[in-house]
């Protein structure tokens, strides 16, 4: 069959979206300009938002055999440790605990279970041009021979990175700034110290910073910098150890580096996510300090929020425009407070005043040892606690007052054991929760009718819940029902036994009937127009 959307990149974020649309039975192809799979560890860590959406991928036990659990965060000044924050606690998840993985072995295991659904990435191929109207896209690709494909789909979706063509070309702005000083990265073996290979080390002194984040069996990714004005040239490891030996934990010695790079970090947001048919995804769409390790797991949520909706729309379910009118709103809003909180986090870290040096050591010092203040920084940084606050879907269902989680907008919750629900919300469709009782029965004759199988149904009675810990969970004081969407995010809900919002919501997302005449009109030949000529 022919494809229906055409990714350009196959990161993380264009993998995630690939297989979120092969779940539901979309034809995509999906490209990549490099020769092959990048080698380099990159993005290192997955926070517990990402691997919830990577179980509804199928691919969380491959994730967490390959990665180390991250134990805690030591921050230090010279030879004193001023404080370790527990790294894991108080995050409400099925997975309450980052994990350390390069992002070339990330991308491995995307690529795997992307090929078990029958698409191979098609390397070599490069896009350098896109055109559109109301029928779909013709995407020109450069293919290794200096061919050019014209390639025509439905949807396009740039998972280009930062250097998008595809923003480029569709004219919208990569609004914000870049930070005037040069950062060093290196990939290295350390010896001495007694570090903990399941800690991150972020340490200040003599008026600069390091940071150190393990991944694999031996190597610790090193952060420095070299300052403003400073070279863009790459470092040796004997600049690295001078740094380390200035700002560092005391002992440590460097060697066998296995990627060396300087650059610099820029702030950068899409002034726009869609632009008619075309989308923008990840690095694409939003970049950022790696202060939080935040950018590649906001790219996978920008894939797992997208993905359902656009396979909904191609497949004639709900409202196509209201569907995907909604990942920009929901979605954008999100990066900016990502970027945001990434700055800040950046600037403090590595701010070399020496005034700002007492302050950050006083306020680590008392802040940083209070649970309460270690809890919300890993919650922030774990994404469980993200809340869409707008848009036609959040809207569509009535947003709510306070913005907290299992409300609409908000991410549903695990019940654990022994029943746990989370398998459940991992499925390609809604999952309706009613909550009932013997003397308060909820009755959904005809709900389902028109849904096929895009909705199940799970009654938590007081014989599944005798203590009652899953209502407390999603606050039912009462009879009740809360619908979850396929990723994971509260869609409507609503206490007594009226389902008249459900069945609204229901119209406009899961039935079938929506406005899609635009998507796939008989005027548009969904083959795939290839018209090869050399350049």
């Amino acid at each position: 069959m022919s494809p229906h959307v055409l990714i350009a990149g196959a990161g993380p974020s264009g993998l995630s979206l690939a297989i979120t649309l092969r779940r539901f039975g979309i034809p995509l192809r999906i490209i990549d300009r490099a020769p092959q799979p990048s080698a380099v560890s990159k993005a290192l860590a997955v926070w517990s938002g990402s691997l919830e959406a990577l179980q509804g991928m199928q691919v969380i036990d491959e994730f967490v055999a390959a990665g180390k659990r991250l134990r805690a965060l030591s921050v230090g000044d010279g030879s004193r440790t001023l404080a370790v924050l527990a790294v894991g606690d108080g995050i409400d998840s099925p997975y309450p605990y980052p994990l350390l993985l390069p992002q070339s072995r990330t991308e491995q295991i995307l690529s795997a279970r992307l090929s078990a659904l029958g698409v191979e990435i098609e390397r070599r191929v490069e896009l350098v041009g896109l055109a559109q109207d109301g029928d779909g896209v013709t995407a020109s690709l450069r293919h290794a021979d200096n061919a050019i494909e014209k390639a025509q789909v439905p949807y396009l979706v740039g998972c280009d990175g930062a250097r998008s063509l595809v923003r480029q070309s569709l004219g919208i702005a990569f609004e914000g700034y870049t930070e005037p000083e040069t950062f060093l990265l290196g990939d290295v073996q350390i010896d001495g110290g007694q570090l903990d290979h399941r800690s991150i080390y972020l340490w200040w002194h003599n008026g600069g910073t390091v940071a150190l984040f393990p991944f694999e069996n031996a190597l610790w990714r090193v952060f420095a910098m070299r300052g403003v004005n400073g070279s863009d040239a790459a470092p040796t490891v004997e600049e690295l150890q001078r740094l380390m030996d200035l700002h560092g934990p005391h002992g440590l010695r460097l060697r066998d580096p296995t990627w060396l790079s300087a650059f610099h970090i820029n702030e950068r947001l899409a002034a726009r996510y869609r632009a008619g048919r075309c989308f923008l995804v990840g690095d694409a769409a939003h970049i950022h300090s790696p202060a939080g390790g935040q950018g590649m797991n906001t790219g996978i949520q920008d894939a797992t929020n997208l993905g359902w909706k656009l396979a909904y729309a191609l497949n004639g379910i709900g409202d196509a425009d209201l569907l995907l009118d909604s990942y920009e709103a929901e979605r954008r809003p999100v990066a900016r407070e990502v970027i945001d909180a990434a700055a800040q986090k950046q600037h403090l870290a590595f701010g070399s005043s020496t005034i700002g040096r007492i302050v950050k050591d006083i306020a680590i010092t008392i802040f940083g040892n209070i649970p309460a203040v270690q809890k919300k920084l890993q919650v922030e940084l774990s994404e469980t606690e993200v809340v869409y606050r707008g848009g036609p879907l959040v809207e569509l269902a009535g947003a709510p007052r306070r913005a907290r989680r299992t409300e609409v907008g908000a991410r549903a919750r695990d019940t654990g054991r022994p029943t746990p629900l989370w398998p459940r919300l991992s499925e390609l469709r809604h999952t309706l929760l009613l909550f009932e009782d013997a003397s308060h029965p909820i009755a959904t004759n005809g709900i389902a009718e028109g849904t096929d199988d895009r909705l199940q149904i799970f009654r938590i009675d007081p014989k599944l819940d005798p203590r009652h810990e899953v209502r407390d969970r999603y606050r039912m004081r009462g009879p009740g029902w809360v619908l979850v969407r396929p990723d994971q995010v509260v869609a409507a809900r609503s206490e007594g036994t009226d389902l008249t919002r459900l069945s609204k919501y229901l119209d406009r997302v899961v039935r079938v009937g929506g406005r899609l005449a635009h998507a796939l009109s008989p005027s548009y030949s969904m083959q795939s127009a290839t018209r090869r000529a050399a350049v």
